[in-house]
């Protein structure tokens, strides 16, 4: 009994060391997993902050990229496309530019008579020359020019010569927008009462302060009431312009009734009217984007004969561009 007793109180003892040994080694494990476990963890940390940290300045660097190419960027996720559509659509502003650079530069070539006789309008579609005597006058001819230049329109201004260095402004201004100076002599004279010299001298006074004004001539007469003789006819040198629409607004001093002489239109005409009187600026100011509404291009004389394929002679006389 003794023995067993102490037999049994060995083998716990080493069942105590035994199981004392073994909790130690797994305990030493435990704590060794837990040090591989932290530092794959600190590891895998690390690794991670230096990939943040690299795209952080990659994404930076790109940014500074975009600020510095500015339009030549193209946004994310937009079509490849784009780049060729904004290649073509920078090729067609140049183009446009250049196209804007060179009609200016052919403007500003024009002189002289050339300048009242634009290029590029259409010889199929109906024209209309709407003509103003007896001016200028600034008050009405101001007004007229403006809603000409508004609608890219041109007339034809039949000047009296006395009133051109008083009015020169206006005379330049109209000139300038390529609309055409004609004469309608110098003192408003009845031509057909007055000597063979004495007409002479009406045109040639005429001719002199108008090309002080837009250095260069006249190239049409309307004489004044309309008066014409044989006398006339065989010595002014230039043509000689009716009209086919008569306005009457000296006499009316009315817009509407001016607009109602001018409802009925024909490709052709050759409209009177005077640039003396606001009721007739009044009018222009409706009739113009009426008459382009219709399709009509509002035309000077010699546009009108030009396209027409009217050759205009010296002497003669002309009602319309029929």
């Amino acid at each position: 009994m003794g023995y067993r007793k102490k037999d049994s109180k060995n083998q716990n003892d080493i069942f105590a060391q035994e199981s004392y040994r073994v909790r130690s080694l797994m305990s030493q494990r435990k704590r060794k997993n837990e040090l591989k476990a932290r530092i794959i963890l600190f590891g895998t940390g690390l690794v991670l902050v230096v990939v943040l940290t690299i795209l952080a300045f990659k994404l930076a660097g790109l940014n500074k990229n975009n600020n510095g190419n500015g339009d030549n960027v193209v946004e994310a996720g937009a079509p490849s496309d784009n780049k060729n559509e904004t290649a073509n659509k920078e090729k067609n502003e140049k183009q446009e530019q250049s196209d804007d650079q060179k009609e200016a530069v052919n403007t500003v070539a024009a002189k002289g008579k050339k300048r009242w006789l634009r290029d590029g309008l259409d010889s199929s579609k109906p024209m209309v020359a709407l003509t103003f005597d007896d001016g200028p006058y600034t008050p009405v001819t101001s007004k007229i020019l403006k809603v000409l230049k508004k609608y890219d329109a041109c007339a034809t201004f039949f000047v009296v010569g006395s009133r051109v260095p008083t009015y020169e402004d206006m005379v330049k201004q109209a000139y300038e927008q390529g609309n055409e100076i004609a004469t309608h002599t110098y003192n408003h004279t009845n031509l057909t009462q007055v000597t063979t010299k004495q007409m002479k001298e009406e045109l040639r006074k005429s001719r002199d302060v108008i090309k002080d004004a837009i250095e260069c001539s006249f190239s049409n007469l309307r004489p004044p009431g309309g008066n014409i003789n044989d006398n006339m006819r065989n010595n002014i040198k230039v043509p000689m312009i009716y009209w086919s629409v008569d306005t009457e607004d000296w006499k009316s001093r009315d817009a509407k009734s001016v607009l109602k002489e001018c409802k009925v239109i024909q490709d052709g005409d050759i409209v009177l009217m005077h640039d003396l009187y606001p009721s007739t600026a009044e009018a222009v100011q409706k009739l113009v984007p009426r008459l382009i509404k219709q399709g009509y291009q509002l035309v000077t004389i010699d546009e009108l004969f030009y396209y027409k394929g009217i050759k205009a002679e010296a002497g003669k006389v002309y009602m319309s561009g029929r």
